[in-house]
């Protein structure tokens, strides 16, 4: 049990941490002003990899929502 509470204590921070550091990649900021820029579909790089980025954004909120969502069986335990 103390080693479940370990890694629950410890979700939170991981999970603000990843969000975080993807929110960042996410921002185009980063990519240069000039030179030629390759293009994915007709649309630049840095969109395909904005869009990349937030589908890993959503895959982990719904990670997390999955993880710390209660279900019925945990419901039902603390009844009895």
């Amino acid at each position: 049990m103390r080693d479940h509470e370990l890694k629950s204590s410890r979700l939170p921070w991981l999970l603000v941490l990843g969000f975080a550091l993807l929110f960042i990649l996410a921002v185009p900021w980063y990519w240069a002003d000039g030179g030629e820029k390759p293009l994915i579909l007709g649309m630049p790089l840095w969109v395909g990899v904005s869009t990349f980025i937030s589908f890993l954004i959503s895959c982990l909120t719904a990670w997390a929502a999955f993880r710390t969502w209660p279900t019925d069986s945990e419901e039902s335990e603390g009844e009895e």
